[in-house]
Formats: structure tokens, sequence, C-alpha cells
């Protein structure tokens, strides 16, 4: 009976995600087109991942699945997801560098729009690590176990983005299942999404606000420290849908993956 309960929650959790991302996109995106582009990405990314925010919570205590844990090894966890992620971010610009599809060019950075950049990336990205690694995945581990688990929520989380995202056929969905497979991981480990959910965000704040690699071409409403152009074979970043269908961020997160696996059979030292 517990087996089974999780397991409805959890689809329960993957139902209303996407029944919420059909219908409060469109609502998002006409509220977000009568403000300007900066205004317009905050009010988009408040309503749309603000509502996935709130299903996660409300799915999670039905489920009685803490999302939130406190303790003095949340702030490192972090940390150490931010690097964690930007690191592997930074690996798969340098892919590209070498493919030779990587072309930096000058960008002008306004420092207050960047700052509702920083925040912004950070709501979505906690948005769906609290859905995900914070309630799907454990209902799903506590039904099937763990490596189950976190398979099954990776690829939901994969599928989900396929239908919402921006393209680029398998090879996105191919990147979006291994990225699913290491924040799942992160949470294994540090039993919390603080790890899995400061991966997430060093990657995309990396890959928007730092190096400007997305969107492609040019770069988003916030600015960029960087512009980083990905021109060039597709496989390696020159399409519409950059770095998300190239081999880059394949590779990128394969190495991270490996990393992370390494460490998750090495002891927990105390301390």
């Amino acid at each position: 009976m517990a087996q089974a309960r999780s397991i409805g929650l959890a689809l329960l959790a993957l139902a209303a995600a996407w029944l919420w991302l059909l219908l409060g996109v469109p609502v998002a995106s006409g509220l977000a087109a009568a403000q300007g582009p900066v205004a317009g990405e905050l009010v988009f990314t408040l309503v749309v991942f603000g509502g996935l925010l709130a299903l996660a919570i409300g799915i999670g205590a039905l489920g009685g699945v803490r999302i939130f844990r406190s303790g003095d090894r949340t702030g490192k966890a972090l940390f150490g997801g931010i690097v964690l992620g930007s690191a592997g971010l930074s690996l798969a610009i340098g892919y590209c560098a070498l493919a030779g599809t990587a072309q930096w060019r000058a960008t002008a950075v306004s420092g207050p729009a960047l700052a509702i950049g920083v925040a912004t990336v950070a709501v979505q990205v906690l948005a769906e690590e609290a859905m995900f690694r914070g309630v799907v995945q454990p209902l799903l581990v506590r039904a099937i176990g763990r490596a189950g688990g976190l398979l099954l929520a990776a690829a939901a989380f994969a599928g989900l983005h396929a239908v919402h995202g921006s393209g680029g056929g398998w090879p996105t969905l191919v990147n979006m299942l291994l990225g699913g497979v290491l924040f799942g991981c992160l949470a294994l480990r540090e039993g919390g999404i603080a790890s899995a959910t400061g991966a997430h965000f060093g990657w995309n704040a990396a890959e928007q606000l730092a190096f400007g690699a997305q969107p492609t071409p040019g770069v988003g409403a916030f600015g960029s420290v960087f512009d980083v152009e990905l021109v060039g074979a597709s496989g390696w970043g020159g399409s519409d849908a950059g770095l998300n269908a190239s081999w880059a961020m394949t590779l990128a997160l394969l190495a991270l993956l490996a990393f992370v696996l390494v460490r998750m059979r090495a002891p927990r030292l105390s301390g």
C-alpha cells in the first residue's frame, strides 16, 4: 500500500507539473509581453516556476517528503554544487572552443540587470530541483529503490524538457537525461537538494550570465559578462538549441557524473 501511494503521488506530481506548464506558460507569456525585456523575463519566471515550486511543496507535504533540509552542511553543499556546475559548463565551452565553434564577442554588462538575472535563474532551478529531486525522486526511491527511482526521475525531467524545451531532438533529450542523473546522484549523496540545486544553478548561470552561450546567437535580456557565440557544426553547439544539443555538453556531463560517482563510492568524512 505504501509503495503504491508513493508511486501515485510521484505520478500526481508529474501530471500536475505537466498541466501547470501547459496552462501556465501561455498566461505567463501574456503577462511578460506587457513588460520590458528584463521585467518580462522576471515576471514569466515568477509565474511559471513560482507555481511549479508551490506544487512541489504541496505534493511533498502530502507525501511526507522533506524538500528543504537545514543543517550545517547545507551551505557547503550548495557552494560545492555551484562550483561543480559552473566548472562543467566551462568545460563544455572549452570543448566547443577546441572544435572551433566558440567565437568570443564584446558585450555590455548592466549590473542591476545581471543581478536580477541571477535571482531569476535561482528561482527557476530551485523550482525544478524541488519538484524532481525534492519530491519525485524521493517518492520513487521509496517505492522502487535508489537506482530505479533516480533513473525514472531523471527520465521524467528529460521528458518534460523535451515537451516544453527549446528543441534539439534526441541529443537534447540525452543531455537532459544525463543532467537529471547527475543532479539525482548529488541529491542522493547529500540527502537533500542543496548540492543538486547549486550544480543546476552553476551550470545555468554560467551559460546564460557569464558566457552568454544561451540564447544563441546573442545574449539574453539580462546581459552577460562575456558573449560566446556558438557557430558552425550543430553537434558542437552551432544550432538554435546551442549547448543543449551538443556533444560538448554530453562530454562535460559525463565528466561531472564520473567525478560524482567516484565521490559517492568514497567514504564520507565527518567534520
